[in-house]
């Protein structure tokens, strides 16, 4: 009956173990983007470099960092890949398997301990190190250095022991190369040489080859200094003289992601439980005369390393004012104390396997883990919603490049400086690589029947919800039910009067963004396109790509009036303005220490905030249309665009023009210019701020010429 019972328990746990893995390649896949993001613009930036071999690229630090290994796999991905990004991620998911992978087989080996208690303890292990919190590590290429740093960790300390074992110089050329790999993939593996030398001592490897392996820790820890520029980040001596906040720093680290489930206090509690069961674990193996064996070493070796790494960490990254401990808690360690927590469950299930416990057994360990996974799991989901949202904007921008749209508010969401990618990103688009491989800017202008078969007579259920202006186009925002066509999540095409293609777009694969949404955009069927108004358009008709044609989805959309400017369209400062304006507004009086975005330094900037959010009031500025009757504007907001409003408006008639759309969480200048026609002679700009919450304030420049 025991023997059914432990079968059963195994096969629930191998289920479960599955489902998780589903569930986190699921999750990579949706938040997949074939387009830089954030750091690996570094990647881009050396493009030209990887092309002539220049070899000398991969010694540049990326930060305290020298990346050689992970910016090999970038290199090659650019070279023979297109620049679609796959080869990093899966590199990175290989990293992290086989790195989990030698941490059961050392465990599963070990034929002293039961059957069932080796192989409960690597399912379990399993179930934590593939909670799907992983994928926003893995998903993102550039993170590779922490799947490759500590995949070169645990080979290092497998072939050490090996090495101890056998006597055999292999295994210590192995243990340096893997220690070699770690080391040049982040700067926490310098930390790895001393703790091989340790371990190498204890194990009494041979006096030849603690020779050799110190000599290796030295040539390589010295040549990493070679030209290295220190940063200052680093201080050893906070750490000292503040313990308490680095015991917490430290534990917080250890504890995540679970960490992020109530509070610090719970977080420090778990973290130093988490140190306090590998302590007890490794006295245990000590009295159980253990701690030479390969399961020890690999598994209190790496849990030593992710300490170390904890603990350097802290010496670049502890801030004192951070009292909630944001910075242990950061998304893009979230690989080192998940595979850390697999070693200590795996320590957990061992050391009672072979200490035979009566009272910790591993049906009690099992049950217990069972339920604090599936409440931590649960408690995690408005964690995973934080996270997930830095993948939805970032695919929603490479969606409107996609369509050849270049708006720095989109594109400051995948980098923040939008000139710097409009350096580099014209020879990506030349040479058809990441996102342009696919080449879809040949759809522009062409005839949407022609492109994408016929226009059928049925029309799919759905609606656009709203229609916004950006830079040199439009965002199209809307749902769509495609049920009845098997196709959960079709294609938007977007046509103009002429039936040629101006756009397209879908439902970005992470979701939608949860502030974008309106009352009538159901959430599981919300979709998002751009239209690039570079092809003249009046209109724009919105379809759904089937397989059987195309379906027309909602009422035919009138291009707004208003349009998004690009810095080139803006031209020279008018200067007969009549200004009006409450006293809550004032010349310049924003929020300092912020990079707003461009805007031309010839305009006066009048702003609502001076130094309160609770400022409220209107300003109008009236000025006579330029002669090439096309007027502009810059606008800026808070954080937060309740109660704001801005709109053009024919001074002589009192006619709204166009109203400037506003949404929450847009930082940088928006620029904004209209063309309404010769009747129009005058136009008055009003700009009213009825917001009093935190954010909730508004900047506007004076009005200028559209070249």
């Amino acid at each position: 009956m025991r023997q059914y019972v432990q079968a059963a328990i195994l096969a629930l746990l191998f289920a479960w173990l599955a489902y998780t893995a589903y569930q986190t390649v699921h999750y990579i896949g949706a938040y997949y983007m074939p387009l830089p993001q954030g750091d690996y613009w570094r990647v881009p930036q050396h493009l030209k470099a990887y092309q002539t071999f220049q070899l000398d690229v991969f010694w540049k630090q990326h930060n305290e960092h020298r990346i050689i290994f992970p910016e090999i796999v970038f290199a090659l991905d650019m070279l023979r890949e297109h620049g679609r990004m796959v080869l990093p991620t899966v590199c990175s998911i290989l990293c992290y398997l086989l790195t989990w992978g030698i941490l059961c087989f050392v465990v599963i080996s070990d034929r002293e301990a039961p059957f069932f208690d080796r192989w409960s303890g690597v399912l379990v292990a399993g179930v934590i190190s593939f909670y799907h919190g992983s994928a926003f590590s893995l998903a993102q290429p550039f993170l590779l250095e922490w799947p490759m740093m500590q995949f070169g960790v645990v080979l290092a300390l497998f072939f050490l022991k090996k090495t101890a074992d056998s006597s055999r110089l292999l295994y210590l050329v192995l243990t340096i190369a893997a220690a070699v790999v770690a080391t040049y993939s982040s700067a926490n593996a310098l930390l790895l040489w001393p703790l091989l030398l340790a371990i190498g001592w204890l194990q009494r490897l041979s006096r030849r080859f603690m020779i050799v392996l110190a000599i290796s820790s030295v040539a390589f820890v010295g040549l990493y200094f070679v030209n290295y520029q220190f940063l200052g980040n680093t201080n050893l001596l906070l750490l000292v003289q503040n313990p308490g906040f680095f015991i917490g720093f430290v534990a917080m680290y250890l504890c995540s992601p679970f960490s992020n489930l109530i509070s610090p206090t719970f977080g420090i509690t778990v973290g130093l439980l988490n140190l306090g069961m590998v302590v007890l674990a490794a006295v245990q193996a000590r009295k159980l005369r253990l701690l030479g064996t390969t399961t020890a070493v690999v598994l209190f070796g790496f849990y030593a390393f992710t300490l170390l790494t904890a603990l350097i960490t802290a010496a670049g990254r502890m801030d004192l004012n951070d009292k909630t401990f944001l910075s242990p808690r950061a998304v893009r360690y979230i690989t080192v104390p998940m595979l850390n927590w697999a070693a200590v469950v795996l320590l957990g299930y061992w050391i009672s396997a072979r200490a035979q416990w009566r009272i910790l057994t591993a049906r009690g360990m099992t049950l217990a883990y069972t339920l604090l996974l599936l409440i931590g799991m649960y408690k995690l989901r408005s964690w995973r919603e934080t996270n997930e949202a830095s993948f939805k904007d970032s695919q929603l921008a490479a969606m409107s490049i996609d369509v050849g749209l270049t708006d720095p508010e989109l594109i400051s969401r995948i980098f923040p400086s939008p000139a710097f990618l409009e350096i580099f990103m014209p020879a990506m688009k030349t040479q058809h690589l990441a996102l342009f491989d696919k080449r879809h800017d040949e759809w522009l202008g062409t005839d949407m029947q022609t492109r994408f078969f016929k226009v059928l007579d049925a029309k799919m259920p759905g609606e656009i919800s709203y229609v916004r202006p950006v830079e040199k186009g439009l965002e199209v925002v809307g749902w769509a039910n495609s049920s009845d066509v098997r196709d959960p999540y079709p294609r938007i095409l977007l046509a103009n009067e002429r039936g040629q293609v101006v756009g397209w777009g879908r439902r970005p694969g992470a979701g939608f963004p949860s502030d974008w949404l309106t009352l009538n955009t159901p959430e599981h069927e919300s979709w998002v396109a751009y239209a690039n108004l570079a092809i003249p358009s009046k209109t724009i008709g919105v379809y759904a790509v089937t397989r059987r044609g195309l379906m027309a989805i909602g009422s035919v959309q009138t291009v707004p009036p208003i349009q998004g400017a690009a810095k080139s369209e803006v031209g020279v400062a008018i200067k007969d303005v009549a200004w009006q304006m409450d006293k809550t507004w004032g010349l310049d009086g924003m929020p300092v220490a912020t990079v707003w975005g461009w805007l031309p330094k010839t305009t006066p900037v009048y702003s609502s905030w001076q130094q309160r959010d609770e400022n409220t009031g209107r300003l109008t500025a009236e000025a006579a249309m330029p002669a090439n009757g096309c007027i502009s504007m810059g606008v800026l907001h808070g954080p937060i665009a309740d109660g704001l409003s801005a709109q053009f408006v024919d001074a002589d008639t009192g006619a709204v023009l166009g109203d400037v759309p506003f949404r929450d969480h847009d930082y940088l200048w928006s620029l904004w210019k209209i063309k309404p026609g010769a009747n129009v002679k005058r136009v008055k700009f009003v700009a009213t701020d009825n917001g009093k919450g935190w954010g909730e304030w508004m900047a506007v420049s004076g009005p200028m010429e559209c070249n």
